[in-house]
């Protein structure tokens, strides 16, 4: 295999385009706007183990979160690793006798992980509320300026040979017979012995056109940026509203769904993903606010923010007279079972698709990809991850929990 084209340049396909060519492929990656321009640039930067289903999405993201400590050592641009660990608290007695429950399914599943108490969590995050009871605390989560490393990541593949293409729509795929032989672009066609589609939310498109129905959806999330501030919130944050949207908290013989959601958000039809975190020079992000618009939408919306600085307002008081600096949303993509798919679709040309926890494992995809395209066996089991599994075909306002 000596050429290959890459159509996205996010954390996948730029993870994608790094190993390929330190593997001496001849590598082209295509990005309609610029790199990070889609969800890897717009998500808060959580690496975040803590929710993640036993199987491969915990196998991948542990394999993903230790490959950052030598990412961070051999990218030629810094991107703000910070392993700090995550923490979800709770704020009352019902919510921290489920949380009781997931720590100890966690340590079962084989993730390190402790219920810390309410002193702790105001040492560890200075800005949030005095009578915060405890919560989890996974040590493996961490924290990336996600845009930084995707720029790290793909200046890393230029030097390593890759063409890097921005401003360069990909417009179809080209074939051979039944073989993928490059694709169809805003500048001209782009031959390849082999494709990779890794193009998030616009892979759906992309993919229909050629005749290949990927069932990817899209849920929007919102972010809001403070100025910096001088109070350091060191871990990655989710609060108590979170926890509905993951299966490992629904499955629990605990769970009550009534403790850990308010009723506003049914109103609103925007359901909070309750977070926080502090990137290195001080500014706060505050988040996130979870709909499914019917078509890509990368616009916040007031009843989102609204959601979002309501409840941030209530569980982080130290942060009220915090100076906002900008808003803005992203497009995640997501499966029915919440696995990407990871797979060569057809002859030569391969999908990195529909990863709604990319920062834990982007990386990592792009070396399991330059295996597949190699020829090689993956070093994690991608049983889960096939193209042809059974996926249900994501429809605009239906949200799909993790």
């Amino acid at each position: 295999m000596t050429r290959v084209a890459i159509v996205g340049g996010g954390i996948v396909g730029c993870s994608c385009a790094y190993y390929l060519a330190r593997e001496g492929v001849e590598v082209t990656l295509l990005e309609q706007h610029e790199v990070a321009y889609g969800a890897s640039g717009r998500n808060p930067g959580f690496v975040w183990l803590h929710g993640r289903n036993p199987g491969f999405a915990l196998d991948v993201s542990l394999a993903g979160r230790a490959l950052y400590d030598t990412l961070a050592a051999e990218l030629p641009l810094p991107f703000e690793f910070r392993p700090s660990g995550g923490v979800m608290f709770f704020l009352t007695p019902e919510q921290g006798a489920v949380f009781e429950q997931f720590v100890a399914a966690r340590n079962a599943d084989g993730l390190e992980m402790e219920l810390i108490d309410g002193a702790e969590i105001r040492r560890l995050a200075p800005p949030i509320r005095p009578d915060v009871l405890g919560g989890s605390y996974c040590p493996l989560d961490a924290h990336i300026n996600t845009p930084l490393l995707v720029r790290s990541l793909a200046e890393g593949a230029r030097r390593q040979g890759a063409d890097v293409r921005e401003g360069v729509t990909a417009t179809g795929l080209r074939r051979d017979g039944d073989r993928a032989a490059g694709v169809e672009t805003s500048d001209g066609p782009v031959e390849a012995d082999a494709v990779v589609v890794a193009a998030g939310v616009w892979s759906r498109q992309l993919l229909g056109d050629a005749g290949i129905t990927a069932a990817v959806g899209g849920e929007r999330l919102q972010v809001i940026s403070t100025f910096p501030i001088a109070e350091r919130i060191e871990p990655a944050m989710y609060g108590p509203l979170a926890a509905k949207q993951y299966t490992l908290f629904r499955d629990l013989p605990g769970w009550d769904a009534n403790a850990f959601t308010e009723e506003w958000e049914s109103q609103d039809a925007v359901e909070m993903l309750e977070l926080v975190a502090q990137r290195a020079d001080g500014s706060v992000l505050m988040g996130c606010p979870m709909d499914y618009p019917a078509e890509i939408d990368l616009r916040p919306t007031l009843a989102g923010l609204a959601a979002a600085a309501r409840r941030i307002h209530e569980d982080f008081p130290g942060l009220s007279n915090a100076a906002i600096d900008r808003t803005w949303a992203g497009m995640l993509p997501f499966t029915s079972d919440t696995a990407p798919i990871i797979d060569e679709l057809e002859p030569g040309l391969f999908g990195a698709i529909g990863h709604i926890y990319g920062n834990a494992v982007g990386p990592m995809t792009g070396q399991l990809i330059s295996q597949l395209v190699l020829g090689r066996e993956p070093e994690v089991d991608l049983t889960e991850v096939r193209f042809d599994r059974d996926l249900a075909l994501p429809g605009a306002g239906e949200a799909v929990r993790w």
